[in-house]
């Protein structure tokens, strides 16, 4: 038991997307039960930082609103929240860096998720940083991107 966090939840079993034959699901619905899984995984491993932070693109803003309605944490942090106070559209490629080549961000174990609007792709040669940044550090935390395209 980590000092100061509730008793671990049992470790969920691993996340899949069955069920959609009916094509009754929108896109966003896979994102809120990956969220739902991430919630899970946050509360079996409290002292695991599990964290998302999100561009403040239109596509991605929708999509938290979705996942705000659904009632499901978007397990952000001040940093997030800045993010999103801030509009900046580079402020989530520089917390990506920061998490990928700094010490001890990149050397501390985590599940990290950015979503990233295409903006913040186009604008500041997001997308070339970002497969930099994966292909050229070896961080010790899962991370994942999620790279919003609104052409066409």
């Amino acid at each position: 038991k980590a000092f100061g966090y509730p008793q671990a939840e049992p470790t969920p079993k691993p996340c899949s997307f069955d069920g959609d034959a009916g094509g009754s699901f929108t896109s966003f619905c896979y994102f809120v039960d990956y969220l739902k899984y991430l919630n899970h995984v946050k509360m079996s491993k409290p002292s695991m930082r599990v964290l998302n932070w999100y561009d403040t693109g239109l596509l991605v803003s929708v999509m938290q609103g979705y996942i705000a309605d659904s009632g499901v944490s978007l397990l952000t942090d001040a940093d997030g929240l800045a993010m999103l106070r801030d509009a900046s559209i580079g402020h989530i490629i520089s917390k990506l860096n920061q998490m990928m080549a700094v010490e001890p961000f990149s050397t501390t174990r985590g599940v990290y998720n950015f979503f990233i609007g295409d903006g913040a792709c186009r604008l500041n040669g997001g997308v070339e940083l970002a497969l930099h940044l994966v292909e050229g550090y070896k961080a010790q935390s899962m991370t994942t991107l999620w790279i919003f395209n609104n052409h066409k």
